[in-house]
């Protein structure tokens, strides 16, 4: 994929949002090629397995921070192309920003979705030493449904251990907006909430196992969970009740609440070096925090 090869996904469902990302992507061409840079990079075989890595302008530097972070669009829209223009506020630090892809519904359902992140990452685990990176200082994030996924992947370590990498290979996971509750039970028939977790559901039984609230048990990784001002109510409720879950656990928990946006104005707001979000991925990158023991 590239900018001249993205498929119609239709309408994204929030008002406005289609304004929004247009903006970004348009950021994104103008931004991306002055960049140094790997575009499409497979991490499998289908046509959306791929990442694009965003590198220093310094060439030749060794044990680099990455960040890897993962588009929203309810799991049925979205490009890694929409966030090539946050790349220049992360790589300068010195540092890594990848921007990556999953497989999406309706021609994908539930588990391809966290299998297709955890398989990014662990391409990334198994590859970043090639480009500088360290493999040790891998931090995950991303706006909606991409902070719904890396969010599960995190709290749920079996999917990285599968495939042979230490359950503790993400040192920080950074949910921006994101969807953390799919369960169905109690949900309004025909409303918001159910309608959005059918899109990445097959199988309505699988609810909990898809849904991050319900494994914050145990938790010893740090988290950074952040939300637009004006963010949907759902995504609010979502925040409150993952911060409660993660605060009953040992590890790290962070909250930010970004000023004056809505929804996927929070993502876009990470053009800005200023940005709330920016600024705690910087420095949790030069300054990781601890793992709860």
């Amino acid at each position: 994929m590239s900018f001249d090869d993205m498929p119609d996904r239709g309408q994204l469902i929030l008002p406005g949002a289609m304004e929004t990302t247009g903006r970004m992507l348009e950021l994104s061409k103008q931004i991306v090629p002055g960049l140094r840079s790997e575009l499409d990079v497979p991490y499998g075989d289908d046509y959306y397995h791929k990442i694009d890595i965003f590198l220093p302008e310094t060439e030749g530097l060794k044990h680099l921070p990455v960040f890897m972070f993962f588009h929203g669009g309810a799991w049925r829209h979205g490009f890694k192309e929409w966030e090539g223009f946050i790349a220049p506020n992360i790589t300068d630090l010195p540092a890594i920003f990848i921007s990556g892809n999953y497989r999406l519904s309706p021609e994908a359902k539930w588990p391809a979705q966290i299998n297709d992140v955890a398989n990014a990452v662990a391409w990334v685990f198994n590859n970043i030493e090639q480009y500088g990176g360290d493999p040790n200082r891998i931090l995950v994030g991303g706006h909606s449904a991409g902070g719904h996924l890396t969010s599960l992947l995190t709290l749920k370590p079996q999917y990285l251990t599968a495939r042979g990498l230490p359950d503790d290979v993400i040192t920080a996971c950074l949910p921006m907006s994101a969807v953390f509750d799919v369960r169905l039970a109690d949900v309004e028939p025909g409303g918001t909430r159910e309608t959005v977790s059918l899109i990445l559901l097959e199988d309505r039984a699988d609810d909990l196992d898809a849904s991050p609230v319900e494994h914050t048990a145990g938790n010893v990784t740090p988290f950074f969970v952040s939300w637009g001002e004006h963010d949907t109510d759902d995504i609010k409720k979502d925040a409150a009740n993952m911060i409660a879950g993660l605060e009953k656990a040992s590890g790290l928990v962070e909250t930010g609440i970004l000023p004056g946006v809505d929804h996927f104005e929070a993502n876009e707001a990470c053009k800005d070096r200023d940005c709330l979000y920016i600024r705690k991925a910087r420095a949790w990158m030069t300054n990781p925090p601890a793992r709860a023991t």
